[in-house]
């Protein structure tokens, strides 16, 4: 049995046992002495489960301590259920225990997101990198960590970054791929026409259900933030070709950067990516149609929304791809 096996089979043993000594608790609250159960039900929900949890969750997966802080109020929120009140028993003084404890925890480790926070982004000048640092601190696993910097970077290229500009760094030139495709078009179309559209579908569901209403509104909402989000982002993170370096985006959606070393083939047509496994390919062209394919020696690590892929051919839709193929070729010395 392996080390992950053992961890999972502790986890499962450990929510089972939890799950038992709650339904015990509550069966037989009748028969066990008032003053007795208002310590000890809070006393093992409280603080039991959660040190339970944290030597058997948390340490092994070394995860960060504000997991632990939701454990502590769902035992409380038990606690409280079972014995009828907020302010049965212990429960008044446990709380008034475990609130620093709460509160010096969620200060340690907000200390340390800042700290990782502020590393991130001497290391790089990119906010998704920032993101997905905070992120892998937090959940420990990269797809997870992968989803929530999306989401995170969404928000902030939708909302705060109107006033910045392309990231390039020295030494490299831009390639824009924010018009192909017409997708800057289909965006401008779409800014358009959803509003509209969304307060026409608010008053007609609205006339059946209101809560239903609200909540297809919110998602249109979300939608709306999201593809402005992923639009700005399009912008403002160009491809850009380096003297050492190519650094390939799309949007919120990708990033990945390849030494010009390993490079060798710039193609256009995307026949010539047939020879190579389908899982071995990635097209991020607009609406899956890729103007150019840049294709690897080896397999390069892609981020992506869903975690590190491999890849050794990675289609893009670019704005001008003659000239990037251009100057991909003056900056490297593989034959085309």
């Amino acid at each position: 049995m392996n080390a992950r096996t053992r961890q999972r089979s502790a986890l499962l043993a450990f929510c089972a046992c939890t799950l038992v000594l709650y339904a015990y608790g509550v069966l037989t609250a009748s028969l066990i002495p008032a003053h007795i159960e208002e310590i000890i039900l809070p006393l093992d929900f409280a603080v039991g489960v959660p040190l339970g949890f944290y030597f058997l969750v948390i340490k092994p997966r070394n995860l960060s301590l504000l997991t632990v802080l939701p454990v502590i109020w769902v035992g409380y929120a038990l606690s409280s259920f079972a014995l009828g009140s907020l302010d049965a028993g212990a429960l008044p003084y446990l709380a008034a225990a475990l609130i620093p404890v709460e509160i010096g925890i969620a200060a340690k480790e907000c200390w340390r997101l800042a700290c990782i926070y502020k590393g991130a982004r001497t290391r790089s000048e990119d906010p998704m990198v920032w993101f997905k640092e905070l992120m892998l601190y937090l959940v420990r696993k990269d797809m997870p960590a992968s989803m929530a910097a999306t989401e995170l970077g969404v928000w902030r290229y939708a909302l705060f970054s109107w006033r910045e500009k392309p990231l390039l760094l020295p030494g490299e030139k831009a390639f824009s791929y924010h018009n192909a495709g017409g997708y800057m078009n289909m965006m401008l179309g779409l800014a358009l026409a959803l509003p509209v559209e969304i307060v026409g579908v608010h008053l007609l569901v609205s006339q059946w259900s209101v809560p239903a209403a609200v909540v297809i509104t919110a998602l249109s909402i979300y939608m709306i933030i999201w593809l402005a989000g992923d639009a700005r982002a399009r912008m403002l993170r160009p491809v850009t070709v380096g003297d050492a370096v190519m650094r390939l985006e799309c949007g919120v959606q990708m990033r990945a950067e390849i030494p010009i070393s390993e490079i060798v083939q710039i193609t256009f047509a995307e026949a010539d990516v047939h020879g190579l496994a389908k899982e071995k390919q990635l097209n991020y062209g607009t609406f899956y149609q890729a103007n150019v394919w840049v294709i690897t020696k080896h397999p390069v690590v892609v981020d992506t929304v869903f975690g590190k892929k491999k890849a050794r051919a990675i289609g893009l839709s670019l704005d001008d791809p003659i000239a990037f193929k251009n100057e991909s070729d003056g900056k490297s010395k593989y034959a085309l």
